[in-house]
């Protein structure tokens, strides 16, 4: 099945408080997927102790998963898929890419756009 996967890494994140919180993390990020137009189905978060949070929503189209690290220069793990079965989902990741990054407000990014 044809997509597009994104992948980054964000460095020295300026929105240090989302990092360490599991609830708003989650609250965020499913904000954002809603309002890119991506169907969310599931999810699931941990928060290790005294380090960051672990994070994957589920989505009609494949999936969205996080992993911050506040302990190593407040930096996250994103990984974006969508899959174009209903329709070419391009755009949506991309845009939903956009929105995390003004988010995290990372200083410095690396990331990867791999078409599936």
């Amino acid at each position: 099945m044809e997509g597009i996967h994104i992948l980054a890494n964000l460095y020295e994140c300026k929105n240090e408080s989302i990092l360490l919180d599991e609830n708003l993390l989650e609250k965020e990020i499913k904000r954002l997927i809603e309002k890119s137009g991506l169907g969310i189905v599931g999810k699931c978060f941990y928060k290790f102790k005294n380090a960051g949070v672990t994070g994957i929503f589920l989505i009609s189209e494949s999936h969205v998963s996080v992993h911050t690290w506040p302990e190593k220069n407040n930096s996250i793990n994103l990984d974006i898929f969508t899959c174009n079965v209903s329709g070419n989902n391009e755009n949506k990741a991309k845009s939903l890419f956009e929105d995390l990054k003004k988010l995290f407000s990372p200083t410095k990014i690396k990331s990867k756009v791999v078409k599936r």
